[in-house]
């Protein structure tokens, strides 16, 4: 991601425990749901499993939205262990107008994975990071992105029309040994708009966080506990939608064949 993740207490709710995480099925695969009362990453949020649900056709629901006061987000995780392979989510959403303080997210990760792999992290988001007149929502990324500056050979940010994302889009990830690529399309698979590929041809760059490095990294390997990971989320220190309405994402698929 183009933000750090970082994780933080919040000791007011340490002693309530009915945030464990529970499990849905969708695209005929298994995940959990996030859910927890303390504030996590990614950004500073509270992830609440009600934000999550399949409807009757079979599409996944993602939503933010305020609870109790506080505003919360969504995000599920593959039960199993994914690797190298070609990744693919097909949405129904009007990415184009996300609340400028929204991200949503596509991208795998491995919380063990960080020394050695930057945590394994390939992201496709969507986003205007905090902007309202940002003319770029799409933005792909092989970690790690930054050390004190942009590692600008790690991401693309593209120069599509905001509003070609709105209604039907397909997004794909090809994660191999050597190199990253990944496609955008409106429709399903309709008319290719978005592309970058990503090799071991780059410098590879070391990640920061916490005060502690990684080695330097080409194009990351998967780990032993390498998810998929799908999640909309609040960007910025307010931590509500900047036009103060809930925001939602419906994803139609998802689809892994590996390589």
């Amino acid at each position: 991601m183009l933000s750090i993740i970082s994780v933080a207490a919040c000791s007011q709710y340490k002693g309530h425990r009915d945030y464990m995480p529970r499990s849905i099925k969708f695209s005929e695969r298994e995940w959990w749901i996030k859910s927890s009362p303390e504030i996590q990453g990614p950004g500073n949020n509270i992830f609440d499993r009600r934000n999550v649900w399949v409807d009757w056709s079979g599409k996944l629901h993602l939503k933010v939205n305020e609870q109790d006061g506080r505003w919360t987000c969504a995000e599920i995780y593959s039960k199993d262990t994914l690797g190298y392979g070609r990744y693919k989510i097909v949405l129904d959403a009007n990415l184009g107008e996300l609340d400028p303080n929204l991200v949503f997210g596509f991208f795998t990760w491995d919380p063990h994975e960080f020394e050695n792999h930057a945590n394994s992290e390939i992201d496709i988001e969507f986003s205007r990071w905090g902007y309202p007149l940002a003319p770029r929502v799409l933005h792909y990324s092989v970690h790690p992105v930054s050390l004190q500056k942009l590692f600008l050979e790690r991401f693309q940010s593209s120069n599509t029309n905001p509003k070609n994302w709105n209604g039907l889009s397909t997004h794909i990830i090809e994660w191999r040994d050597t190199s990253v690529s990944f496609y955008s399309y409106k429709g399903e698979e309709e008319e290719l708009l978005e592309h970058f590929h990503f090799s071991n041809a780059n410098p590879p760059r070391k990640k920061g966080k916490s005060g502690k490095f990684s080695e330097p990294i080409g194009v990351p390997r998967p780990g032993k506990n390498t998810q998929a990971r799908i999640n909309l989320w609040l960007f910025g220190d307010s931590n509500q939608p900047l036009y103060g309405k809930d925001g939602e994402v419906i994803i139609r698929e998802f689809s892994y064949e590996p390589f």
